[in-house]
């Protein structure tokens, strides 16, 4: 199948099955996971762009096309003939002068935007709420960070081509391509900061929601006992034989004894891997992160009934309602545990993003973004 129609057919899977497009590119051309990323990740400002120079109201199919060629014409390096042509070429006869039209005037200049929002390609409630969370200006960075490109990072004892060393994660290795050729494991250096303080915090732990495992195996590297639990088998799998493994719900885990440390790195809205998961902006609603909130709860509470001494608590959000309002919610009635300082069990790069005890890591940082709180038993 041609390259650009087959970046269209995804997108449109995406939209209509809301499907991750991590899953649906995995056997899919570079040039075709360019196309569809960056449409994701530019959205908002090619449709900025697009309707600047359409006249009409513009059916949803047409649009998806348009996105794809003024994406190619504005962020790659695709000569503008190839561009135009090409994608006039997934057009419906009826359309096609229409679409050819618009694409031309884009090629011969196209219109800056003037707020953060539509520049960064993110919708304006997550800009709003990220300005009354950290400021203007580190919303501002967070948003121009998450149009970043990103690959994973390799926890490997042999340095990779093209890599450069982690300032975060001792052993990691921060890509600038495909971790398909490189020994050792991938996930994002974010992660490795999670997995560090846990390991940090000692060396008996449970990582009660592991999957996809990536945390019990830096975890591991540094010298832990893991023992990794998830309420899914088939997200677990990359830790067959390299972990100890239970497969229970984390709100009802099995376990007879309790674990020196435990890691909640817990379900979230995932708000802090937008560089990585673009479409996660445009099907999120602020309404949603209160759903998420509830499990976490029940989740926080039965890792204070398995901790010994620590407990760590993170998600990938970077939204209070997931973490500091949990927090404090679950602090309310469990007055047995305190807040400890992540500060105490990190270097000093990642000391760097901890405030008042607490991990703020943005993706300015060049990782995904992570939230993580310190709960000592008393």
């Amino acid at each position: 199948m041609n390259e650009r129609r087959r970046a269209l057919e995804i997108l449109r899977r995406i939209e209509r099955e809301s499907a991750f497009a991590s899953l649906l590119l995995t056997n899919d051309s570079g040039f075709v996971r360019t196309l569809v990323l960056g449409v994701l990740r530019w959205r908002s400002r090619l449709d900025f762009v697009i309707d600047s120079f359409a006249k009409s109201k513009i059916e949803p199919e047409i649009r998806d096309i348009l996105r794809l060629g003024a994406l190619q014409l504005l962020f790659m390096r695709v000569a503008p003939h190839a561009a135009v042509g090409e994608t006039v070429a997934l057009v419906p006869l009826r359309a096609r002068g229409f679409v050819n039209a618009i694409l031309r005037k884009i090629s011969k200049g196209a219109p800056e935007p003037a707020d953060v929002a539509t520049r960064n390609a993110h919708p304006q409630w997550l800009i709003d709420r990220w300005t009354r969370v950290y400021g203007a200006e580190r919303a501002a960075k967070i948003a121009a960070a998450n149009q970043e490109l990103s690959y994973p990072d390799a926890m490997t004892d042999s340095p990779p081509p093209a890599a450069t060393r982690s300032e975060l994660v001792p052993g990691m290795w921060k890509l600038t391509g495909s971790s398909a050729d490189v020994e050792g494991f991938a996930l994002d250096e974010g992660s490795g900061v999670i997995a560090d303080i846990a390991a940090a915090a000692g060396n008996d732990v449970l990582d009660l929601a592991a999957a996809p495992g990536g945390k019990s195996l830096v975890m591991r590297v540094r010298g832990a006992r893991v023992v990794s639990n998830d309420i899914s088998i088939a997200r677990l799998r990359p830790l067959i034989g390299k972990s100890s493994i239970v497969v229970s719900d984390g709100r009802q885990p099995p376990f007879a004894r309790p674990f020196q440390v435990v890691l909640l790195d817990a379900p979230c809205s995932a708000t802090g891997t937008i560089r990585k998961n673009p479409e996660i902006k445009w099907r999120l609603r602020e309404d949603d992160l209160a759903s998420f909130a509830a499990l976490q709860k029940q989740l926080l509470v039965s890792a204070l009934d398995l901790a010994s001494e620590t407990v760590v608590y993170s998600t990938c959000s970077l939204e209070p309602e997931e973490n500091d309002a949990v927090v404090d919610d679950v602090l309310r009635t469990r007055t047995d545990f305190v807040r400890g300082d992540v500060a105490k069990l990190v270097n000093a790069n990642v000391a760097r993003w901890v405030e008042n005890g607490v991990l703020r890591l943005t993706p300015e940082a060049g990782t995904d973004g992570f939230t993580a709180h310190i709960l000592r038993k008393k």
